[in-house]
């Protein structure tokens, strides 16, 4: 009798360990769930060609992206009276003129306005095409400042890069850019408001970053942030010939004032408000 009752004893015991440790690993699961996810992770791509592509990552919100040779961002945002802003533009005149004709084919005739956020190539390199549209291309007195000053410096550096391409139209096309400024110009230090149909959005300049002009273009409605090249998306600065690492911080830091939910870097693959933290922790570390 003894032995049936230790016997059954035993086996509570099993019984009630097995449970509690089922309970510990139901416990933790929320933790695990709750970990940071982006809350705009990479969607399927739309195909232009090979090197440009699009992703929708809200409702008439699409990252362009055109890797010549390296893949840099734009932003393509639908505003409430339909008109589309174009967020800094690929790298060249052909390459912007194939996403300008997506955006008819998608939404049809609508009006464009586009805003450079800083003066390297990658921000704006398709302005030739633009301005040829009669499209007002919004940027900074800080940017044709810069871009009068530095550009062609700029340009120099890129093709050095490039020295011994695996694909030389690559070197051509880098060389072939022309460089047009923006055509309605404002005070960096002023910002800029703009107003669509009672949907504003607002271009900031929070200081010196990766280039010392580089603004950051803010939709409220969307809760979206185009944080451009002063974003770091990826696991190093890159190119920082023209940055102010001393005011970089600071400035990535005067963003937290603003509520988003996305927020797009100039280059990489990830679009979450965490990229602020991950940026300045390159910045810092």
């Amino acid at each position: 009798m003894r032995r049936s009752v230790w016997v059954v004893w035993v086996a509570v015991v099993l019984l009630g360990m097995l449970l509690a440790g089922s309970l510990a690993a139901q416990a933790a699961a929320p933790t695990l769930a709750a970990t940071p996810t982006p809350s705009a992770s990479p969607q399927p791509r739309i195909e232009l060609d090979d090197e440009l592509w699009l992703r929708p990552v809200a409702d008439g919100v699409f990252i362009v992206t055109h890797a010549f040779p390296w893949a840099a961002n734009s932003l393509i945002v639908e505003m409430a009276d339909d008109t589309i802003v174009l967020v800094d533009t690929p790298y060249t005149a052909e390459a912007t003129a194939q996403v300008i004709a997506w955006i008819t084919a998608e939404f049809g005739k609508r009006e464009i306005v586009a805003i450079n956020t800083g003066f390297h190539v990658d921000n704006l390199g398709g302005n030739a095409y633009l301005a040829e549209q009669g499209i007002p291309i919004y940027g900074s007195d800080l940017t044709v400042q810069m871009l009068d000053e530095r550009g062609e410096q700029s340009r120099a550096l890129t093709l050095e890069w490039l020295q011994a391409p695996a694909d030389k139209r690559y070197y051509d096309g880098h060389r072939d850019v022309l460089f047009i400024a923006p055509t309605e110009v404002f005070a960096a230090e002023d910002g800029l408001e703009l107003d669509f149909g009672g949907e504003r959005l607002q271009v900031y300049y929070p200081g010196p970053t990766h280039a010392p002009d580089n603004m950051v273009v803010f939709f409220p409605e969307h809760r979206l942030m185009f944080g451009g090249c002063m974003i770091i998306g990826g696991d190093k600065l890159g190119n920082t010939a023209d940055a102010d690492l001393e005011a970089w911080p600071d400035s990535v830091r005067k963003l937290a004032r603003f509520e988003f939910d996305i927020l797009v870097p100039g280059h990489g693959d990830r679009f979450d408000p965490e990229l602020l933290d991950h940026t300045l922790d390159l910045l810092t570390s």
